[in-house]
């Protein structure tokens, strides 16, 4: 079990990246990391979001989050852009190589180079202030361009999300189970009763019945109400 502190890139008056038709990267980065958490706490991780809605966070507050937490490791979701609109492919930030940045990096890489079907532009190594000041494993992910028309209209993100989730989980030598949620099972009876009270004195109940008839609940009648347990499951 480890403690995963993911942070959605941007948010707030800071929308990231944005495509052609709109889609905004702090918008898709807030709903992968909302699927990531699921999958990650569904097999066991613990995890703490540094942003759970659409508000602002500048680095520092990113960084003292994941320090003060004393995570195991730091996951930032982002999107990429770029001047020339043809350009797309995934890509990995870290500070340095030869370390577990690099590793979590590499299983981050594979998993969405698999899925995505995008180009492959490496693991790259940069002093950013979040990367450098993170006392744990820490990556910067740049799934693909969202400055590509193609990948702005096609990119889901929640699949983007599942992505992470697994590599995460294989970092730590841990298989993705995702089994749903099972809702318990309606009880197969003929019939159901709505009990509106108990009423000692007869006349007391059937002014009741009345009342809530008068009230458009036309179904309402008395019933003689058991005075031992038998009685009651003959009845039920």
């Amino acid at each position: 079990m480890a403690k995963w502190v993911l942070d959605a890139g941007h948010g707030g008056s800071d929308s990231g990246a944005v495509g052609k038709n709109g889609r905004r990267e702090a918008d898709i980065a807030l709903q992968a990391v909302y699927e990531a958490k699921r999958l990650l706490e569904r097999n066991g991780e613990i995890v703490l979001l540094t942003r759970a809605s659409d508000i602002y966070l500048d680095v520092k507050d990113r960084v003292d989050i994941a320090n003060s937490w004393d995570a195991d490791y730091f996951v930032s979701f982002h999107m990429n852009s770029f001047v020339d609109n043809s350009v797309s492919g995934t890509e990995i930030v870290i500070f340095e190589k030869g370390n577990k940045s690099e590793e979590l990096a590499r299983f981050l890489k594979d998993e969405l180079l698999a899925n995505l079907k995008s180009k492959d532009r490496g693991i790259k190594e940069a002093s950013y202030t979040i990367l450098r000041q993170t006392k744990m494993a820490a990556v910067i992910i740049e799934a693909d361009f969202i400055s590509n028309e193609e990948v702005e209209n096609n990119f889901d993100s929640i699949k983007y999300g599942y992505m992470v989730a697994n590599a995460c989980l294989a970092m730590v030598n841990k298989i993705l189970i995702d089994t749903p949620v099972k809702k318990p099972k309606t009880p197969k009876r003929e019939g159901w009763r709505i009990c509106i009270g108990y009423y000692k004195d007869y006349e007391e109940a059937e002014e009741e019945v009345l009342r809530l008839q008068n009230e458009g609940f036309k179904d309402a009648y008395v019933v003689p109400y058991p005075e031992d347990n038998e009685r009651v499951k003959k009845l039920i």
